[in-house]
């Protein structure tokens, strides 16, 4: 990660950098570390303009807290069909070396076979049951609102605005040293580690699990030589009548059968543990590519940035942010519902997830609104009330 910071007075007040707990994103604690000068900034953070971070941080744990229990779910069950995937194809393939490599040894080949095949049936179940219940669907989901969220909470802090008091640091350098510190960085952590750890699990994954396919196949390929041995020397079988008249020192003609199924369906075990392969060395690549195109904004942009936050010029410092954010959305966008957020009038998650989608549909979205902007009314109303009253009662005692 690129590490091209001038430590200015703002960089400072927010903190030095602390990899291994920056990314637990709570505002709350972040307000303690900070240092005196960054009052505006503290004050931002506990919400005290009312900016909404403390309801955003709200709803950011409980969509965090569901994202890992799905996450934990899927990956428990993708963790079974990988295990049993395997066991099934050791067994299928150890119980076809045993018969044609090592000879008949039907008291070892049947543990085997009959491991197999109860391998096969539960690895079968246990596919069945994770796409009927799609865990990691749930999980994606429920990552990519609190992601978003995320977003939203270092928008309502950027947007916020604070009077600065004698000794204290100009508000803007602070908001764009927190997002670099808290977000920018952060993001550009995960995607390095998780893009190469993926890639190289995928790696490791790939070149072992092409050795067992080519120790099935060759398995394969025995078996049918031997099938068509045994076909050549007693004719091809027809079910009903030859296959009956097989005497018992005979019966390993009818074997052939069972092995070359033995055989397939081992086959059929590697490919379906070989999906967690593909799909780790398919995130690998985006991590990485998101993760350049982060590295490059730091690089190239944040230092200029960082002298127009310090010559107020907000605008710009908006721009950057706008387009950080733009590369952390196109990876989670594509797990958000659109069709929710009209539904209920969400514009936290809109304003995050597309621009322009609070305002295309202002009419769903403005129903919240309106409805918080008449409570308000009426409470503005009713404390006008209360104090024309105590004013009146004061007059009156004054007058007496």
């Amino acid at each position: 990660m690129p590490d091209n910071i001038t430590w200015s007075l703002a960089e400072d007040a927010v903190g030095r950098d602390e990899p291994d707990s920056d990314w637990k994103l709570d505002p709350m604690r972040h307000a303690e570390t900070l240092k005196q000068a960054a009052a505006p900034l503290k004050r931002v953070l506990l919400g005290h303009d009312s900016n909404g971070v403390p309801e955003v941080m709200k709803r950011y744990v409980e969509r965090d807290a569901n994202a890992e229990r799905e996450q934990k779910r899927y990956r428990a069950r993708r963790s079974r069909i990988r295990w049993f995937g395997w066991i099934a194809a050791v067994s299928g393939f150890f119980a076809l070396s045993t018969h044609f490599i090592l000879g008949h040894h039907p008291e070892y080949q049947l543990v085997f076979v009959l491991l197999h095949v109860v391998a096969v049936l539960t690895l079968i179940f246990q596919t069945i049951r994770l796409n009927v219940t799609n865990p990691r669907r749930k999980w994606l989901a429920a990552r990519g609102e609190a992601e978003q969220l995320r977003v939203a909470l270092f928008k309502r802090v950027l947007a916020a605005r604070q009077p600065v008091h004698p000794g204290e640091i100009k508000l803007l350098p602070l908001q764009l040293a927190y997002f670099r510190r808290y977000q920018l960085d952060v993001q550009l952590r995960y995607f390095e580690g998780r893009g190469k750890e993926l890639s190289r699990i995928a790696g490791c994954s790939a070149a072992f699990t092409s050795l067992i396919v080519f120790a099935v196949a060759m398995a394969t390929l025995v078996a049918i030589a031997m099938f068509l041995h045994v076909a050549h020397e007693h004719g091809w079988l027809r079910p009903g009548a030859h296959i009956l008249t097989i005497n018992v020192e005979q019966i390993e003609g009818v074997a052939w059968w069972a092995f070359l199924a033995l055989a397939l369906s081992s086959l059929y075990a590697v490919l379906v543990a070989q999906q967690d392969v593909t799909e780790d060395e398919r995130n690998g690549a985006r991590y990485l590519t998101h993760h350049a195109n982060l590295s490059f904004l730091r690089t190239a942009g944040y230092e200029q940035v960082r002298r127009a936050a310090e010559a107020d010029d907000r605008p710009t410092v908006e721009r950057y942010v706008q387009l950080v954010h733009e590369v952390l959305i196109a990876e989670q966008a594509q797990w958000i519902s659109f069709t929710s957020m009209v539904e209920t009038g969400d514009r936290m998650l809109a304003e995050s997830s597309a621009v322009g989608l609070a305002e295309l549909f202002a009419d769903r979205f403005g129903a919240r609104a309106n409805d918080e902007a008449i409570l308000a009314s009426t409470r503005n109303t009713d404390v006008a009330s209360e104090n024309e009253k105590v004013t009146r009662r004061r007059v009156a005692a004054e007058t007496l």
